[in-house]
């Protein structure tokens, strides 16, 4: 399932970086058409504003899937780790129930808005309150998947555990690491 998951993610860095190219296509158009022809397409704004919507939702999936969300680890890192797996399971089930209710206030939204329609594209507004439904069913699943593989392999639970601060943090240390293999292989010569 893990195989499964880790392609269908894959597909969907590939979905965000489309539709991001796409949303600064249709601003870029929209600026050049009104700096030098005075007019604009009225619809590339309000799709690229749609666009941005479903960008920030769908990303918000992805962020899970590599525990790149903002957190708090300092007290579950110091916890023994039985401690560290109770509190892993109670994190994954308390966002599992947040999605459910999620999914459920939405799916009210969206019947309610089955016939309003955007004003530029005619986009149904339930498409755009759907992405909701599928940002937290795609959280939910990933939080069932890493409940599962905790409990396959409880030694994950240390690297599932620990929050990523930034990708500068990362080159610092990798670079610290090069640093001390290189200091070590000079030591030996």
């Amino acid at each position: 399932m893990s195989n499964f998951l880790d392609r269908l993610f894959k597909n969907v860095d590939y979905l965000l970086g489309i539709m991001m190219a796409l949303m600064v296509g249709f601003v870029f158009l929209n600026v050049i058409l009104r700096a030098g022809f005075n007019s604009g397409l009225v619809w590339s704004e309000e799709l690229a504003r749609y666009l941005f919507v479903f960008i920030t939702f769908i990303g918000a999936i992805g962020a899970m899937r590599s525990n790149s969300h903002l957190g708090m680890d300092v007290v579950v890192r110091r916890l023994p780790r039985k401690g560290k797996i109770a509190a892993y399971f109670l994190n994954q089930t308390l966002i599992i129930v947040v999605m459910g209710m999620l999914v459920q206030g939405t799916f009210k939204m969206v019947v309610q808005s089955v016939e309003a329609r955007a004003a530029a594209t005619g986009i149904p507004i339930s498409v755009l309150y759907g992405i909701m439904i599928v940002t937290a069913v795609c959280i939910g699943v990933n939080c069932i998947a890493n409940i599962i593989k905790v409990i396959k392999n409880p030694n994950k639970i240390d690297e599932l555990v620990t929050m990523h601060e930034s990708e500068e943090d990362d080159i610092v240390e990798q670079v610290n690491i090069d640093n001390k293999t290189n200091a070590g292989e000079k030591v030996s010569s």
